[in-house]
């Protein structure tokens, strides 16, 4: 299955009885009802070069070369390429030499021919079938499959089909929905739940499974049993993040630790901490889902599908991040550079075997995340890299107040904000005990302090009077008596 390195250049789907041919997948003629065959063909002919030289909005870099393949049968397919070729030269795909090279896959018939293409040129997949293996999906919200929120439920069918070939009967599909989320809600919008139950097999939410210590670089870390005891293979939804610059398989790994770890990484500073993940939890496999991916103000579902149409594998997770920050335009986020400098993965691009597609002949400006975007545009998070829960909850307490008109309020969250951060802004709100707790270092006079413990409905409600008042300088007993009639309201329904 997974394990020959034969490498498809161009398939095609023939009805054994009247010759028909399809591009994309068919389970019988449509024509006369035939049986369907599938013609691999791994080499096929230079029969056409148009080279471009203008750019285009998703064609940014020139020159590049469309090349048109011809098959021993016929078969033709056009395929982008930045190398020259001549016409008249056989083209093939070699498959991945070094250890640690990313494979990039177009979408070009179907997602699980891609996924098996991707596998294929990496060299298969190592598992036995008495291996117990975790898929670790994405799925922080509630979001629908098209929205590019979370694991795309084909991409996610297509690798448990590809397991169960391998003969693995020990399968578990399992996340944690980001802090502040329900994570059975948010597997079950996505679909995720629909693939487990069709494939019968369990999921599992990591923040309540059964947890296990490890120690590492000096810090206690705990993290689901499964997460340890099974291989895991990372199937991320490659993602813009306006925290981290981007997410993927790197940060996909965070949501296999408890809370309380998570809280504590963010607290040392995530960007240097993140890499450290790669420690304690090495994943076997890791599957970028840029099937659609996401652009602007990611991860949650005030970003954008991007519409890539890719596949992403390899062995080495922060190797893969590195090429999808190249592919979509991102800066290089400070998190990964400090993964290059720790040894953690492959951050220099030079070094990275790029498997199948040219990394320059995929690549597509993607909208970058605005610093501070909540989803009311006079709402602004400064965020000095408050953890999951602090930043979840404050995007949700702006998405509750959409609609209404008022004056900037700028929302203070986590304790690495620093003074230039805040400079110049007017309305400070101070959200989150590390929040509090610097502001108050800083001598930062705030119009509020808001804890995460508050019940949400008085978080709002405070935040929608000082929205709503510009002069406001403190909270008051109106405001507190406001809140409460809120929560009484909230109690009654």
């Amino acid at each position: 299955m997974c394990s020959g390195r034969v490498v498809d250049v161009i398939i095609r789907w023939l009805c054994e009885k009247c010759g028909k041919k399809w591009i994309y997948p068919v389970q019988k003629c449509i024509y006369c009802r035939g049986p369907i065959t599938k013609r691999r063909s791994a080499k096929a002919k230079i029969i056409g070069i148009t080279k471009v030289n203008i750019p285009s909005p998703m064609h940014p870099l020139t020159p590049y070369n469309i090349i048109l393949l011809e098959d021993e049968s016929g078969n033709r397919m056009p395929k982008k390429v930045m190398k020259d070729y001549k016409i008249g030269e056989m083209y093939e795909v070699q498959p991945a030499k070094a250890e640690g090279a990313v494979v990039i896959s177009r979408i070009k018939y179907d997602v699980d021919e891609a996924l098996r293409e991707s596998i294929n040129l990496l060299g298969g997949i190592n598992l036995d079938p008495q291996d117990s293996v975790l898929l670790k999906v994405s799925c922080i919200e509630p979001a629908y499959p098209y929205q590019a929120v979370s694991t795309n439920p084909k991409l996610l069918e297509s690798v448990i089909g590809l397991l169960k070939e391998k003969g693995v009967g020990s399968i578990a599909v399992g996340e944690q929905a980001m802090l502040g989320n329900d994570t059975m809600d948010a597997a079950a919008k996505a679909g995720i739940l629909d693939v487990c139950k069709k494939n019968d097999i369990p999921f599992i939410d990591l923040g309540k499974a059964e947890q296990v210590e490890r120690e590492h670089d000096g810090m206690v870390w705990k993290l689901a049993r499964d997460a340890v005891e099974r291989k895991v293979i990372d199937i991320p939804t490659m993602k813009a993040h306006s925290q981290l610059g981007i997410a993927g398989a790197v940060e996909n790994l965070l949501r296999v630790f408890s809370a309380e770890t998570q809280k504590a990484l963010y607290a040392k500073g995530i960007h240097k901490m993140l890499p450290q993940i790669l420690g304690v939890v090495r994943p076997l496999l890791c599957i970028g889902d840029a099937v659609n991916g996401m652009q602007g103000n990611g991860p949650t579902s005030l970003g954008e599908p991007a519409f890539l149409n890719l596949i992403l594998a390899s062995r080495d997770a922060v190797a893969l991040d590195r090429v999808f920050v190249e592919i979509g335009m991102f800066p290089v986020p400070e998190w990964m550079e400090e993964a290059g400098r720790g040894g953690a993965g492959q951050v220099d691009l030079r070094k990275i075997e790029a498997v199948n597609y040219e990394v320059d002949a995929v690549k597509y400006p993607l909208r970058q995340p605005e610093k501070g975007a909540t989803a009311h545009p006079r709402i602004k998070i400064v965020d000095g890299e408050a953890d999951p829960h602090i930043f979840n909850t404050a995007l949700r307490m702006a998405q509750k107040l959409v609609g209404l008109s008022g004056e900037e309020v700028s929302l203070v969250i986590g304790a690495h904000f620093t003074s230039g951060m805040v400079e110049g802004r007017r309305r400070l709100v101070l959200y989150g005990k590390d929040a509090i707790a610097k502001g108050k270092g800083m001598g930062i006079e705030a119009v509020a302090e808001l804890t995460e413990d508050m019940p949400e409905i008085q978080r709002v409600v405070f935040l929608r009077s000082i929205l709503e008042n510009p002069d406001k300088k403190k909270l008051g007993i109106a405001d507190a008596f406001r809140a409460k009639l809120a929560m009484f309201s909230q109690k009654r329904k």
